[in-house]
């Protein structure tokens, strides 16, 4: 789905003055059920939450000082510079190569350690592909350069709701929770709805890996 289509759904018009983007990662994890239904992990956040209170979300949150000092294993090398080029376009993109390698690794270990601290999971780096990049506009009171990967563990993967910020999560189809929004039986916003519509519209694992690495940033979330 392009940014075309994104900005076509409908928004509230806010006023707030200007405040600057936190840069942030959200893996979401897909599979593929016995009946071919492509199915997702997702969150549903507390009520107490101060953002996305309530709301059904992939697992992701900002990124913290340490991500960026964190050193991978040689063998991850090549799985950063796929990510480097899948992020090209995106704020973490330079044309020096020695930084857009950083941000990159940093992105990686952001989302690599929230699905860990949100889920129990340690998801290997080579699982994790750059997906989508969408930014808030400006007139929100908190706004975020979100940077989202799409994982395919394997079947022996079993995420749990470990965080407190949820007060479950489980697997479901994309077509169930894309209905459960339409009746009103859970909240989406609008990027999380935005990407089920997205991933809804490849129908299969295959094609979700078959799709173009390079990452258009889309902005007006």
């Amino acid at each position: 789905m392009d940014e075309k289509k994104f900005n076509s759904m409908a928004r509230p018009e806010l006023t707030h003055p200007y405040v600057a983007s936190k840069q942030a990662a959200s893996v979401i994890m897909v599979r593929q059920a016995s009946g071919g239904e492509l199915e997702v992990y997702v969150q549903h956040r507390a009520t107490t939450m101060d953002f996305a209170a309530g709301a059904v979300v992939f697992p992701g949150g900002r990124t913290d000082a340490e991500d960026a000092l964190f050193t991978f294993e040689d063998d991850v090398h090549s799985v950063v510079l796929d990510h480097v080029h899948g992020w090209q376009r995106t704020s973490l993109g330079s044309d020096n190569r020695d930084t857009a390698f950083s941000n990159s690794s940093m992105m990686l270990r952001t989302g690599l350690r929230e699905v860990e601290e949100e889920t129990g999971v340690g998801l290997h780096p080579h699982l994790l592909r750059p997906w989508g990049n969408l930014i808030t506009p400006v007139g929100y009171p908190k706004r975020f350069d979100t940077f989202f990967f799409l994982a395919t563990p394997d079947e022996d993967v079993l995420p749990e709701n470990i965080t407190t910020e949820a007060v479950h999560a489980d697997w479901h189809s994309i077509e169930s929770l894309l209905e459960d929004a339409e009746q009103g039986r859970i909240a989406l916003m609008r990027p999380t709805k935005f990407l089920l519509l997205d991933i809804f519209e490849q129908k299969t694992i295959d094609d979700l890996l078959g799709r173009d690495p390079i990452v258009q940033p889309i902005r007006g979330i």
